[in-house]
């Protein structure tokens, strides 16, 4: 028997509700590494959130300048937000900085979420793909009943319950997408909050501070043309 034969037989032997099985296992196993992946990203935000709030803390007990220095040594993930609205804020940079650091809060928030969604639709899709199993499963029994001519109840219990277990399987793999979902968007959006409040305060240091100056020269404009 050639190669080519031998493999024809052994996927002949291999039921396609098995192959659903093994496909729903690999997909478990995929969630699995994008839930790890997600997760190392909202540690690395987790760690930056002190450095923002030394941004915060030295702007607030100092100047604006001051928060500077620890903005350029943010993390990535952030210093475009807190760098990027100081300099603007300072004049380093043209551009208004509520906008600047709303728009670039937004872009973070956006990667936080991405690859979220592969999670969602394997909870939703994967009992389904698991009934599709299983109901091919139950179909192939009771074709080989029909061919073999023997029937009862003890003959088709087993076809049956070999074919429940894609089911098994689709809803095991649904409940972990779901499990995974829920607790990355939970911690996606507990660490978005805080991020946002600190935004918030710096952006009002920030209105505060340009109020100071612009009353500052005012005052300056006013003595200079008595």
């Amino acid at each position: 028997m050639n190669e080519s034969s031998v493999l024809g037989a052994a996927m002949g032997e291999v039921s396609v509700e098995a192959l659903l099985v093994v496909f729903m296992l690999a997909t478990s196993v995929f969630l699995v590494a994008v839930a790890l992946e997600r997760l190392f990203l909202l540690a690395r935000l987790r760690l930056a959130l002190g450095g923002t709030r030394r941004v915060v803390t030295a702007a607030r007990t100092g100047e604006l300048e001051d928060g500077l220095s620890p903005a350029a040594s943010l993390p990535g993930l952030v210093r475009p937000i807190f760098e990027g609205g100081l300099k603007r804020a300072l004049g380093d940079v043209r551009g208004d900085p509520a906008m600047s650091m709303k728009r670039e809060l937004a872009r973070l928030s956006g990667a936080l979420k991405a690859r979220m969604w592969i999670l969602a639709t394997a909870g939703a899709l994967m009992p389904f793909v698991g009934l599709f199993g299983t109901v091919l499963g139950v179909m192939a029994s009771f074709e080989a009943i029909g061919e073999s001519g023997q029937g009862g109840f003890a003959v088709v219990s087993v076809g049956i319950s070999q074919a429940l277990i894609a089911t098994a399987v689709g809803i095991a793999v649904a409940l972990e997408g779901v499990v995974l979902f829920n607790l990355l968007q939970s911690i996606a959006s507990r660490l978005g909050r805080e991020l946002a409040l600190q935004v918030d305060e710096l952006l009002e240091l920030i209105s505060v501070e340009k109020r100071l100056r612009g009353a500052a020269r005012e005052v300056a404009d006013a003595g200079g043309t008595r």
